[in-house]
């Protein structure tokens, strides 16, 4: 085994099934790191008590294997008992460059983390879809997080109770690659519009207030735009 190249062993771990990664991991020590990143490198949360079990079972190491992790999604979590666990867990993750939340509760804080450099840095691709949370601590995320190239934002409805966050925001110094709306994503407009873009083609088929702002923003570098659905000014 120790006769093999690592070059080649990478190879093979590449093209293997996912569902034998677990088996390559158990072959030799040059095999494991190998087959770890792989299986690690995008992890699912359907759960609190999941995000709970990351949290404290996973040593949490500069090195370790939650740096393997490249992409985050969550999904269906409606509430927490503990909101500090989000932000605690998505801070572990030294190597994250895609963070996926589709019908989460977004707790407050968690703008706040972002805003103060715990993490997000490194993140390229954010996507959310069905968010529960006020309107401020979605844009303020959307809007600290400083490496942002991707962003696609969809079923969001504002909440809007409660005092906006006290934190300061600074809007992200480089431009979106791409910038994607659907479905019911009311009053977000005035919020991209402090964000540039650099793609040539822009398709929208929202319901969004203050487009335009977003117009105007987008008229230097879109080459085509459509606009589909309902639209509100």
């Amino acid at each position: 085994m120790d006769s093999i190249p690592q070059e080649l062993i990478d190879v093979i771990i590449d093209n293997i099934p996912y569902s034998s990664l677990p088996s390559c991991s158990l072959v030799a020590k040059r095999w494991r790191r190998k087959s770890q990143r792989r299986i690690l490198h995008i992890i699912s949360f359907t759960s609190e008590g999941m995000v709970k079990c990351w949290c404290t079972d996973i040593p949490q190491k500069s090195d370790g294997i939650s740096s393997y992790v490249r992409h985050v999604i969550i999904a269906e979590i409606y509430s927490w008992t503990e909101p500090a666990l989000l932000g605690r867990m998505l801070g572990s993750l030294s190597s994250l460059t895609a963070l996926s939340m589709f019908k989460i509760k977004i707790p407050d804080e968690l703008a706040g983390h972002v805003s103060r450099g715990e993490f997000g840095k490194g993140i390229t691709t954010l996507n959310i879809c069905y968010p529960y949370c006020k309107f401020a601590t979605l844009t303020s995320m959307i809007l600290s997080l400083p490496d942002l190239k991707d962003l696609c934002v969809g079923q969001y409805e504002a909440v809007l109770e409660g005092p906006l966050p006290t934190h300061s925001v600074t809007p992200q110094s480089g431009p979106l690659d791409s910038l994607e709306l659907f479905g019911h994503v009311d009053g977000i407009g005035e919020t991209l519009a402090k964000l540039r873009f650099t793609f040539s083609y822009l398709s929208l088929d929202v319901v969004i207030a203050h487009i335009e702002q977003l117009l105007l923003l987008s008229s230097e570098t879109v080459v085509k735009l459509i606009l589909c659905g309902a639209w509100s000014l």
